[in-house]
């Protein structure tokens, strides 16, 4: 599902959004934890998905999307049985497509749009919500030379109910149930905590947990291991140090928890295809 890569985004300028429609079952390879420098939202058609984006957890079913923000980390699994699949509709865009939208609506609005994470379409609105997203996919495969405009109009008008949704939802989008908090506190402490030394015995102990309990529900909510998701969010504070900062390789090692620089190194070229050097002199563009 991970067609639409930093290196493709960042190597082809033209290419401002991709579309794409995928069926996925219980055999699919399984996602990886990421976070990209573009936007993405997420539609899902038939089935049932579980979201973790940074922190927060959640269970999406069908006429349920996700709004990724650029820098959010997340990963989707699915919860499917042998047999089932799961459809979903993804858009992932750049900055420069969503400025036009933003001088009409606001930036201030069409930002905070992208804080809700998880949206919920109401039943009577579904037709309407994949009949856009049809007409999407239909001019994107570049009917004529009018298809570029009619995908951008579309994607505006997608975006305008989106916000209406969530301007007039009549309740809050559940994101677990109760017994699941704890997994999603200790998601939390791990995401804000991350530059600590953080082990799994520390972080079971903590929630009052063996480690083959915590890490098997840890596991099963989020859809990453413990380990995964911990360097994911170390992996995502080193980009941005990386870019923003001026500081040496090995200091930015330390600060986002790992215990020396050639860790880090075999870490972040794992998670990211390129060394962190190579990544700093391009300025995130790989």
């Amino acid at each position: 599902m991970e067609k639409f890569s930093d290196r493709k985004v960042m190597s082809n300028r033209t290419n401002d959004i991709l579309i794409e429609k995928v069926k996925r079952d219980i055999n699919e390879p399984i996602q990886q934890a990421h976070f990209h420098p573009y936007y993405e939202i997420g539609y899902l058609l038939a089935g049932k998905r579980q979201m973790t984006v940074n922190h927060s957890i959640y269970t999406m079913e069908r006429g349920d999307i996700v709004l990724v923000n650029r820098g959010d980390l997340h990963k989707g699994s699915n919860v499917t049985h042998a047999g089932e699949v799961i459809e979903w509709i993804g858009l992932y865009f750049t900055e420069d497509y969503l400025k036009p939208f933003m001088e009409v609506m606001g930036e201030k609005e069409a930002c905070e749009c992208f804080s809700h994470c998880i949206v919920k379409i109401p039943a009577k609105r579904r037709e309407y919500v994949e009949e856009l997203f049809k007409k999407m996919l239909y001019e994107y495969e570049k009917i004529d030379a009018l298809s570029p405009l009619l995908v951008k109009s579309y994607f505006y008008e997608l975006l305008s109910l989106i916000i209406r949704c969530e301007q007039n939802k009549a309740e809050e989008v559940k994101k677990l149930d109760p017994d699941d908090e704890l997994i999603a506190n200790a998601a939390e402490y791990i995401y804000n905590n991350y530059y600590m030394n953080i082990t799994l015995e520390d972080i079971a102990k903590k929630y009052n947990m063996s480690k083959s309990a915590f890490s098997k529900k840890f596991k099963t909510l989020t859809g990453c291991g413990f380990k995964e998701y911990l360097i994911s969010v170390r992996i995502k504070e080193a980009c941005m140090r990386l870019v923003e900062t001026d500081l040496s390789i090995t200091d930015i090692a330390l600060d986002c928890g790992f215990s020396d620089s050639n860790y880090f190194g075999d870490a972040f070229r794992k998670v990211k295809g390129v060394a962190p050097n190579k990544y700093r002199r391009n300025k995130g563009m790989v």
